[in-house]
């Protein structure tokens, strides 16, 4: 489901898209320039990068033992360069491990968690429950040559609409800060 102004349920995006080959798929948000949802058709995370964990490698995760994933600490899955979700405190990932990739998706611009499809735990449950977002690149962009605004005006702007993206979306999120000069977003959500 889609709110009226905001994205779908565990589903964040970036207003104010970056170019490049784009999906057939409408974003939702608000934006001078159209709205398009850049995740990469070919993979959950396209040409990005690879869907790596903390703190536990992939390959780690599988080669620990059950007690160890019924309990760990700060999980974070992340792609870099691109962003990632951390969930702070103590998660139970046993029954994710393998699950990883069609669970969770970080893509240029947007994160995902529990796609439409995918079976959804309640509140406070394995993934569905607060974690702290990171989204790398994100800028104003100028409408019609897709180059980055510097001016403070178009930042202070830019970082408003951040924070009304965050107002909007049914995951109950708090925008926690936006580097100007990295791109760098970091948002907390109280679930997916």
């Amino acid at each position: 489901p889609r709110s009226a102004a905001g994205p779908r349920i565990g589903r964040l995006t970036a207003p104010t898209p970056t170019p490049g080959p784009l999906s057939a798929r409408v974003r939702a948000g608000e934006g001078s320039a159209p709205q398009t949802d850049r995740t990469p058709s070919a993979t959950p995370f396209g040409s990005t990068g690879v869907l790596e964990t903390r703190p536990y490698s992939r390959a780690e995760l599988r080669a620990v033992s059950k007690a160890t994933l019924a309990a760990v600490q700060d999980f974070e899955v992340y792609v870099d360069g691109v962003g990632s979700v951390r969930w702070e405190g103590v998660t139970d990932v046993r029954d994710l491990v393998d699950h990883l990739d069609s669970l969770v998706t970080v893509a240029d611009r947007s994160v995902e968690v529990y796609p439409a499809g995918t079976r959804k735990p309640l509140e406070g449950h394995e993934l569905n429950k607060a974690a702290v977002v990171t989204l790398h690149n994100i800028f104003p962009l100028h409408k019609r040559h897709h180059t980055p605004l510097t001016d403070d005006k178009s930042a202070e702007l830019f970082e408003e609409r951040l924070r009304k993206k965050l107002a909007a979306s049914d995951a109950q999120a708090e925008h926690v800060s936006w580097n100007r000069q990295s791109g760098k977003w970091v948002f907390r959500v109280q679930h997916f």
